[in-house]
């Protein structure tokens, strides 16, 4: 069969790894005066940019007279960019900010060109099953990637990609990697034995007479001899064709009806290493990561939609400044952590800086709508940001007085009742530059409460106002109690352990939440088990003190947990538990809701240890049932097939059972059901009838040699990384438990990420700004009857228009009816067609315009 050998040029590109974004700015300006200098001279030449276009962006910081001489090569299609603005994770970010990644890639690509329409993700450790959907809806009907692909997938590395909704792409495996014809020899018989061992590979696994020969590596310049090693493959292969190509023309040799089919994620760890645990590496960052998300998407964006109607300026500027910064950290690397310390605190620092814009923007948008009633200055304002009408509910928020009680007013004039969570006194110079720079002294309360919301429409805000009291109107019960419950059960400490009693089963869990100790000879890539570990449990190990406080709003058990541990590997090795540590932990549970909700906080003083909290479920189940990018999915428990053939198969990494969920994780048999909805804390373990979440990690090397469960070469490099260990790290964990009965564990946890947002009017503030013309109170509302039917994006378009992000996480197809003027939508945020009904089948995603 003659063969058309296919070369593709290109150069990959991480911003930051061991090095950092900074330096390869610097680099990408040299790489792309080579590149455009060599395709001016070679017109018939093709090249690719990485499939990220935040490389224009980084390119024309430094060099910006370069514009007009970049479009014109894009536009002529000798540089292709897109679609990827970032090459992101695709398992560890937010859904959201997958679609975001692929909006901002696509829309800047547009301005130089056409965008090459290809899912392009070389090196990403892993790839989600919500994909080929995600794909195809921005126009995309292939991927090319290096990672995740075993012959447990299918015997050709070319096959047809089935996503969890029945979405399909060409999914295309690099069998030689993105790297695999890197640097090739200009030497004939060198060049002879590199061909040689690419085509063995090849002639294997491609699917059709095409082989896609990879001619680039990290930060590789241009090959610029390439024509003259082109002419040698040709003798060698005198009966094949030898071109520089690109990956849509590969994607035409193929006959896609005759391919086979692949389901299911892409994590596969046979011909490269996919670190499924490195989803706990670098807590500290991921947990930074995802409380950005979450205001971005669940908080900032529908917040901003409400403003907008108040009269606030949506901050279109804002939110996608937010979004670069976030996706710049968001490369497998990046946000993986495997990097050096000095990137890694870059990447901190940056994220840092992200939280400061999007928590500054939030309080803005609270603070100009609670002065839009101009006529008072006790302003509170009650935001639903979901597009549905939500019933009791609870908001919790600080009000700053200068007097300890006071009371609450809703717009009907009645008092609002309400539970104090926390109270204390502040300097309000330190609060106020005014009244220091004035000499007054002013002691004002910061009082943080939670208040019950009976109903509240969708997009909407509820208005309520306060007075200063001199009498409490708020009662509490403090005690050494060691219980707390509701309705639907009771959280109790017995014999230094935490149980919980069900009330409408009438089943006891027995130490049903703990914190495992463990060891960590692993590095920024993969925990991995010392050859002599030691696990501890604090069920066996710990002592717990507690205290309760009890109101009508709300009841919470407040713990201490101490126990002893190694404090570090040598310890560990000798069986010594040499450090007490401790977890302080607040749980909480509310009438009417089912849910028992944790908090703890741990800073850590310990090194090369993992900690994981562990739900015991006294479930065994084969399956567990998590979510993914805007889906739900029920997935194996344990990696039966892959860890039975791994070593015997010679795969590059153990196919551990330890995997990565959004935001809840739920084990269920015929009578009983256990779920924990996670906020940031995504990896987890399912073991016999227990579900281990991981907290965090601490290690030594970015990367090391050998380790028990990755045999061989390090991954990364061998370097000290001391800021791994994450010394005095100050930890705070959010997640839930509810043992109710549900199939909406995707709609629950929307809600418990997306709680309704509350805000005084304060008297003392960091910042004076003054009352925006035009800004009052509204009485807007959009509550769409969603049923089942879950929320990922809530915004407006750049044309003003509001833009809804739905998706169904049912096995049934569901609908929702909309308002006037609405449309069917892509993700690039264009109208497709008018619609009356949007309607999705099983774990499909809808987009919907509504003019307001």
């Amino acid at each position: 069969m003659k063969r058309d050998i296919q070369i593709l040029m290109h150069t990959h590109w991480d911003r930051e790894w061991y090095f950092t974004k900074d330096e390869t700015k610097v680099l990408l300006r040299n790489h792309m005066q080579e590149v455009m200098e060599y395709l001016e001279k070679n017109p018939e030449t093709i090249y690719i940019l990485d499939g990220q276009s935040v490389m224009i962006d980084d390119y024309l910081e430094l060099e910006p007279e370069a514009e007009e001489r970049l479009r014109t090569l894009i536009s002529k299609g000798n540089l292709r960019v897109g679609p990827w603005y970032t090459q992101t994770d695709l398992l560890l970010v937010h859904g959201e900010s997958i679609f975001r990644n692929l909006y901002y890639g696509i829309k800047r690509a547009r301005e130089f060109g056409e965008p090459m329409l290809v899912g392009y993700a070389p090196d990403t450790f892993g790839h989600a099953s919500q994909m080929p959907q995600i794909y195809k809806q921005f126009g995309i009907g292939s991927t090319f990637f290096w990672r995740g692909f075993s012959e447990l997938k299918a015997e050709k590395s070319d096959f047809m990609w089935k996503g969890i909704d029945d979405s399909e792409v060409v999914g295309v495996n690099l069998a030689t990697g993105y790297q695999g014809a890197k640097y090739l020899e200009s030497d004939p018989e060198e060049l002879k034995g590199r061909m040689n061992k690419i085509m063995t590979v090849l002639d294997k696994y491609s699917a059709s007479n095409a082989r896609l020969i990879m001619n680039g590596h990290d930060q590789m310049p241009i090959q610029k001899n390439i024509q003259d090693v082109m002419e040698k493959i040709r003798k060698m292969y005198p009966e094949d064709s030898v071109s520089i190509s690109d990956f849509e023309s590969y994607i035409e040799a193929l006959d896609q009806e005759s391919l086979e089919v692949v389901t299911g994620e892409l994590t596969d760890s046979k011909h490269a290493r996919i670190h499924r645990t490195i989803g706990s590496t670098r807590m500290d960052i991921k947990l930074l990561n995802t409380e950005i998300e979450n205001k971005l998407y669940n908080v900032l964006e529908p917040l901003a939609v409400v403003g907008e109607k108040a009269g606030i300026p949506y901050p279109h500027s804002v939110v996608e400044k937010i979004a670069k910064i976030l996706f710049g950290t968001h490369a497998h690397d990046s946000i993986g952590g495997c990097n050096s310390d000095k990137v890694n605190q870059d990447i901190k620092q940056r994220l840092l800086n992200a939280l400061e814009m999007v928590d500054t923007q939030i309080e803005l948008n609270l603070r100009l709508l609670t002065m839009g009633d101009q006529e008072n200055d006790s302003t509170i304002a009650v935001v639903n940001a979901l597009p549905e009408k939500r019933y009791n509910q609870i908001v919790e928020f600080d009000m700053l007085t200068r007097s300890k009680h006071f009371e609450l007013v809703d717009a009907e004039g009645n008092i609002v009742p309400y539970a104090i969570i926390s109270q204390h006194q502040e300097d309000a110079g330190l609060i106020d530059r005014q009244v220091a720079a004035r000499l007054q002294d002013i002691k004002v309360y910061r009082t943080y409460i939670t208040v019950p919301v009976e109903s509240i429409e969708g997009l909407s805000i509820q208005y309520y106002t306060y007075k200063e009291v001199n009498e409490p109107v708020s009662q509490s019960d403090q005690s050494n109690d060691q219980s707390i419950e509701n309705a639907f059960g009771q959280l109790f400490i017995k014999g230094n352990q935490i149980h919980y009693k069900d009330k409408q089963t009438h089943k006891v869990y027995e130490n049903v939440l703990s914190i495992e100790n463990s060891g960590d000879a692993g590095d920024s890539y993969d925990y991995s088990p010392p050859l002599n570990d030691w696990v501890l449990n604090s069920s066996d190990h710990a002592e717990i003190t507690s205290t309760t406080t009890k109101t009508a709003q709300y009841e919470a058990l407040n713990v201490e947990l101490k126990m002893n541990v190694p404090e570090n590997s040598a310890d560990r090795e000798n069986k010594e538990a040499t450090k007490e540590i401790r977890f302080a932990g607040t749980f909480k549970c509310y009438p009417g809701d089912s849910k028992l909700y944790a908090e703890l906080t741990h800073i850590n003083q310990t090194s090369d240890n993992r900690y994981r909290v562990v739900l015991k479920t006294d479930i065994e189940s084969d399956h567990v049932k998590v979510d993914g990018y805007l889906s739900t999915q029920d997935k194996p428990a344990y990696n039966d097939q892959p860890l039975a053939i791994w070593e015997e198969d010679n795969w590059v990494e153990k196919p551990v059972s330890v995997e990565t969920a959004q935001s809840f994780v739920t084990l269920k048999d015929d009578q009983y059901q256990a779920t924990i909805y996670t906020d940031g804390l995504k990896e987890y373990e399912v073991l016999e009838d227990c579900i281990h979440l991981t907290l965090f990690r601490t290690f030594s090397h970015l990367g090391k040699r050998n380790l028990v469960n990755r045999p061989g070469r390090p991954s990364g490099i061998e370097i000290d990384t001391p800021d791994n260990q994450l010394p005095e790290e100050s930890f705070t964990f959010h997640f839930a438990v509810d043992f109710k009965q549900t199939n909406e564990e995707s709609k629950i946890a929307k809600n418990y990420l997306t709680p309704l947002i509350g805000y005084q009017q304060k008297e003392f503030n960091r910042f004076n700004i003054n009352e925006r013309d035009g800004v009052t109170k509204t009485d807007d509302t959009c509550s769409l009857d969603l049923g089942q039917l879950v929320v990922s994006a809530v915004k407006l378009t750049e044309e003003g228009e509001l833009f809804i992000r739905l998706f169904n996480p049912q096995l049934d197809e569901a609908a929702v009816a909309l308002p006037e003027e609405s449309y069917l939508a892509n993700p690039m945020e264009e109208k497709l067609e008018p619609a009356t009904t949007l309607i999705l089948a099983s774990q499909q995603i809808g987009n919907v315009i509504i003019k307001r």
